[in-house]
């Protein structure tokens, strides 16, 4: 024969099992706080109505996270199949998950080992673990119904008649110290960034109410939570400009006759705003495509699928594309739906987008609109400086050299007042009472007070603390929760400050559990 023939019989068959080093790149693109938002989706499909994020602590110590819902549960079967690599499984069109491999890749990329307890109404629990070692011979540990059950029935806090507990041990992301201040500002800094990412990539589930999400902290040895902390909708295109025609709607003509809608946005020059800058980034950095999935954000900017380079005269602009059955093909993502890969047909079909009408516009026109937008801005003047009116607290001289300098924005005034606050607080800002109560043990200590104070007291304090704070009274919305993060930052801060300079908040380090976001109203 010639070697091109096929003689069946001449094959036989083997079984090649993955390398173990294929099983451990598996997650290799997640981070924390991706991992945790992939097993999200898990909850979310599983048509939970309450997930919780909690750190398990003993000590000074992190033993581990967990992810709770009160889904639907899983069977031993289905549980079985969510630790099986590679296993086949029917999503349906509203399902996050897509890709099979979401719990092993998320959990392994952030734990040494994780367990998973379940059950479905009226069903036995099942209980299984799994660790980096699977490589070896793909086994599993099985737990007992009976103990499984008694696993979900302790859990504090949520009640899991049905619903699913996954249990991360041996965090590879972990401070180890044994400094119970250093352990609570690396736990607050890992919440607050769960707690964004959360946000930003869930914001229409939690928007419209279908589901809630918060996190907390169990301290195993006292057998206590600290509060929970909601995770509140972030909206990416909240603050966008309404006017000119934007945000504007351009058609893809894909080429199986599908199509596909994608919404151009234009944002106001130096807004600052926590639905604009994200992650801490400056918002112009955020620029370019935001890919959703059964509402779900996959993609948040940082590209203009090759349209466009990044740069600063597009940083006003973002476009929102819905990916469905249709066209979502035509878009490839990793496991870890991290980096989208756009077709050569998709991109080709964006560039002749344009919007549907007798008079069209091509997707050029959007690009050419945020160049003279970042032109125009470069151009304007600046807004004058406008604060809030001060209305109790500060000092007629004060308040005449303030009002001397600038005019005072249209808001109802503020007071500043001393109270008596826990040794936690420096201060507490009511946005509704209009108020920023000033602790006045401290300022008895660090100015060497006795008995009742008077408005004429503390003023450098009161005057600083009005600065800090004056910006967010012009806020008519309730604070977000990055907003109160931000309190409870300064709070921990100065008042780490002051006992630096005066050694006088000797409690300091001993009450530094207040949850963040607990300081504000």
């Amino acid at each position: 024969m010639n070697g091109y023939g096929l003689d069946e019989r001449q094959w036989s068959i083997e079984t090649v099992l993955p390398a173990p080093s294929t099983i451990a790149a598996i997650g290799t693109h997640h981070d924390l706080t991706s991992a945790i938002a992939d097993l999200v989706d898990n909850s979310i499909d599983a048509k939970a109505s309450r997930i919780r994020i909690r750190f398990i602590q003993r000590g000074t110590a992190i033993l581990g996270l967990q992810i709770i819902d009160n889904g639907k549960g899983l069977t031993a079967e289905g549980v079985k199949r969510a630790m099986t690599f590679g296993a086949r499984r029917e999503y349906s069109s509203q399902d996050l998950g897509h890709f099979g491999l979401g719990l092993k890749a998320a959990s392994l990329s952030q734990a040494t080992a994780f367990e998973i307890y379940s059950r479905q109404k009226w069903a036995p629990a099942v209980g299984r673990r799994m660790d980096q070692t699977v490589s070896e011979d793909y086994s599993v540990g099985v737990m007992d119904p009976g103990a499984a059950s008694e696993r979900l029935d302790a859990v504090p806090g949520i009640d899991l008649t049905s619903g699913t507990l996954v249990e991360w041990r041996g965090l590879k992301d972990i401070i180890h110290t044994s400094d119970q201040g250093e352990l609570v500002e690396w736990r607050n800094a890992k919440l607050r960034s769960i707690r964004e990412h959360l946000g930003v990539t869930f914001h229409r589930h939690l928007q419209r109410g279908s589901v809630e999400i918060d996190l907390d902290t169990f301290d195993v040895e006292r057998e206590r939570t600290l509060p929970p902390l909601q995770v509140d909708p972030i909206d990416p295109f909240e603050d966008s400009l309404k006017q000119e025609g934007y945000p504007r709607e351009f058609v893809i003509e894909l080429p199986n006759g599908a199509s596909c809608v994608i919404e151009a946005h234009v944002f106001p020059p130096r807004l600052s705003s926590p639905a604009f800058d994200l992650y801490g980034e400056p918002g112009e950095a955020r620029q370019g495509i935001y890919l959703y999935r059964r509402d779900r954000l996959l993609s948040g900017g940082h590209n203009w699928a090759g349209l466009r380079l990044q740069k600063k005269e597009l940083g006003l602009g973002r476009i929102k594309i819905d990916l469905g059955p249709d066209n979502e093909h035509y878009i490839a993502l990793n496991p870890e739906k991290v980096t989208p890969v756009y077709s050569a047909d998709f991109t080709k079909a964006m560039v002749s987008a344009r919007t549907s009408g007798p008079s069209a516009l091509y997707l050029d026109s959007y690009f050419d609109d945020l160049q003279r937008h970042y032109k125009v801005s470069k151009k304007s003047k600046r807004q004058a400086i406008r604060l809030v009116e001060p209305a109790v607290g500060l000092n007629p001289a004060v308040l005449s050299d303030l009002g001397d300098l600038q005019e005072f924005a249209d808001f109802d005034p503020i007071d500043l007042r001393f109270v008596t606050l826990p040794s936690t607080e420096l201060f507490r800002a009511d946005r509704i009472a209009r108020r920023i109560d000033v602790n006045a043990e401290v300022i008895r200590k660090v100015y060497g007070s006795v008995g009742r104070l008077s408005n004429r007291d503390g003023q450098l304090l009161k005057t600083f603390l009005y600065f800090l704070l004056e910006e967010d009274f012009k806020v008519e919305k309730r604070w977000t929760g990055v907003r109160e993060d931000r309190h409870h930052i300064l709070n921990n801060v100065l008042l780490r400050a002051f006992a630096e300079d005066f050694g006088c908040i000797g409690q300091y380090r001993d009450q530094n559990e207040v949850p963040s976001g607990g300081t504000s109203k």
